[in-house]
Parts: C-alpha cells; sequence; structure tokens
C-alpha cells in the first residue's frame, strides 16, 4: 500500500508537496484516521479502498515509510534526471568537437 500511494504521489509531481504536508499533520495522523472512519459509510460510496487508508493512518509508522519511500522517489526522479542532462552535455560535446 505504501508503494503504490507513493507512486501514485510521484505519478503527479507532486513528491515535495505530500512530504511537507505528511511531516506537518504526522502528530495528527491519528486523530484524522479516526475522522476518516467516521465519514466512511458516506465517502466509501465513491472511493472503494477509503477504510482501509484510514486503518493505514491510525499508525505513525505507516506515515513515516511513506515519507521513506517518497524520499526514495525523489532520490531517484534526481538521480534519472542528472543523468539526462549527463548524458545532453556528452552529445553536445561530441557535436561540437565533430564540427569544424
Amino acid at each position: 500500500m505504501v508503494d503504490a500511494m507513493a507512486k501514485r504521489v510521484a505519478q503527479y509531481g507532486m513528491i515535495t508537496p505530500a512530504i511537507f504536508f505528511l511531516e506537518m499533520n504526522k502528530p495528527i495522523s491519528f486523530i484524522g484516521s479516526q475522522a476518516m472512519h467516521f465519514f466512511s459509510p458516506i465517502v466509501s460510496v465513491l472511493f472503494n479502498n477509503f477504510q482501509e487508508y484510514a486503518y493505514f493512518f491510525e499508525d505513525r509508522q505507516n506515515v513515516e515509510r511513506l515519507i521513506v519511500r517518497l524520499e526514495e522517489l525523489s532520490r531517484e526522479e534526481e538521480e534519472a534526471h542528472r543523468r539526462q542532462k549527463e548524458e545532453a552535455r556528452k552529445k553536445k560535446e561530441a557535436r561540437n568537437s565533430r564540427a569544424p
């Protein structure tokens, strides 16, 4: 569940805001999960696995696991971006060295 949530956040390009939001609200994650349980009869009509998310956010360790996974995805994205820039730079240098 952690990996699925993290990949979904990364898909929308919201890793950094999600990390900030989760860090700020980690102390009250249990209260939020209880509110989710309260509203689940209504919201479950729209979202099938809403109850699973409510159970997930009851434990602060799960929130920390999600934050760690988001940070890993962020590092992976940064590394891929860095590699792309390096390859583009090498291609540009190769083109410039061939030109008379």
